[in-house]
């Protein structure tokens, strides 16, 4: 699939993980609709510098309010790809939220919440896309999941459960829409630097600052992997990329880590 002249939409697309991929698939030539909770001051402002950056790659952006748990907002932003940006050719559902806890450490609002934004927000991101994507009989959609949705420790019991509740969605739809020429994969990182990250680390070892926090996910990540850096937002994004540009790869589950998780010596 020759990703030149495509049109992507990118779910938490403001910062992180989002803003990798949205960049990355501008680089390789598509038109980007970003959706995120423009309705949040800081979240607006990310997403500005988001498509700023894929402006400065020679491509369109565009970036809608989208609460990944309203349906009406994921159709909003498939029909704002369609509108302002001429069609759909690509979907990343990334919106996701975090929650740290065993069973007996969360709550019942905690466990829904995860499983509202994780899963049920790529779900319905998918079925707003499905009707454009199966009528033009082409077209490639990519959740990320997360190496806690193929493994788990049980310290994160609703976004492991959420997690992998992706990959089998994944699985189901790859499934049902090969016929219709639709790809259908996901790629689970396992932890990439981001804001949501570095905020964990800093949650956990109390450091303050986010510049030392941040300084400090980058070395612990250097020490950690076997391949000797953390992974990035653009390390999510180019592989991204690679699943949109292979046309027989479909149903696949690809980590993307660093290593993480190999034995070493």
């Amino acid at each position: 699939m020759e990703l030149e002249g495509q049109v992507a939409i990118v779910t938490g697309g403001a910062r992180g993980i989002g803003r990798g991929v949205a960049v990355e698939l501008a680089r390789a030539g598509c038109d980007v609709a970003i959706g995120d909770l423009l309705d949040v001051a800081d979240t607006a402002r990310n997403s500005d510098a988001t498509i700023s950056r894929i402006e400065a790659l020679g491509r369109r952006g565009v970036a809608v309010q989208c609460d990944v748990t309203k349906e009406a907002d994921c159709a909003a932003l498939v029909e704002a790809a369609r509108n302002q940006l001429g069609g759909l050719d690509v979907v990343v559902c990334n919106a996701g939220i975090m929650q740290i806890g065993g069973v007996a450490d969360i709550s019942s609002n905690e466990w829904r919440r995860a499983l509202d934004v994780n899963l049920t927000g790529t779900f319905q991101t998918c079925r707003a896309a499905l009707p454009h994507l199966t009528s033009q009989g082409r077209g490639s959609i990519v959740n990320i999941a997360s190496v806690a949705g193929l493994r788990t420790d049980g310290s994160r019991v609703a976004y492991s459960s959420s997690k992998f509740g992706v990959v089998g969605l994944t699985q189901a739809l790859a499934a049902e829409l090969a016929r219709h020429g639709v790809r259908v994969n996901c790629i689970c990182p396992s932890s990439v630097r981001s804001a949501m990250t570095v905020g964990e680390l800093m949650d956990v070892t109390g450091v303050e600052d986010p510049e030392k926090a941040d300084a400090l996910w980058t070395k612990v990540g250097a020490k950690r992997l076997p391949l000797g850096r953390s992974v990035e937002p653009e390390d999510i994004g180019r592989a991204v990329v690679w699943l949109c540009e292979s046309d027989m790869v479909v149903g696949v589950s690809l980590p993307v880590t660093g290593g993480d998780g190999l034995p070493t010596k």
